[in-house]
């Protein structure tokens, strides 16, 4: 995956919790890793940059947030599996009631939604049984750590370059 080259070497440094300076600062260091590697690819680098820079998820609209994800998807950036999780992200906002042209911070909305199914384990366990709230908490990790990862890139966007062939 193209992203994932990247932004799995975010993942650390952008759990829960964790400070912005610190998500930068790793998303500065594992960007410059593959950046100096031989097989650096700058096209993909380059239009990932262009468009994350376009769209900020700490701020945006359940449309922009659409017009990002068709976005990656059309430049061949976020592959099906990817762009199926990442659109979970957008039907949570509808069923949210965020209004298609309302801002808000992801980020902080996931992170919500992680407290909230941490604090509320045992009666998620009784209502969907163990299995049920386990995939539940792993969903709202999974787009937490996709959120935090696609911030970090947008917050530094020039360090943020992709491998390929990764």
């Amino acid at each position: 995956m193209l992203i994932k080259s990247v932004l799995s070497r975010l993942a650390g440094a952008a759990s829960f919790g964790r400070g912005k300076n610190l998500v930068d600062t790793a998303a500065r260091k594992a960007v410059g890793a593959t950046a100096t590697g031989p097989t650096t690819a700058a096209a993909p680098g380059s239009q990932l940059r262009d468009i994350l820079t376009q769209y900020d998820v700490t701020d945006i609209s359940p449309q922009g947030f659409s017009d990002l994800l068709q976005r990656l998807r059309q430049a061949g950036l976020l592959p099906d599996k990817d762009y199926q999780e990442l659109s979970a992200v957008r039907v949570d906002m509808d069923r949210d009631g965020i209004g298609a042209n309302q801002r808000v911070n992801l980020v902080e909305m996931y992170a919500k939604k992680l407290k909230s199914v941490e604090q509320d384990a045992k009666e998620l366990e009784e209502k969907l049984g163990t299995a049920g709230a386990r995939a539940m908490d792993a969903a709202v990790r999974r787009r937490l750590d996709w959120l935090q990862k696609l911030s970090a890139i947008h917050a530094s966007p020039e360090a943020a370059t992709i491998n390929a062939l990764a």
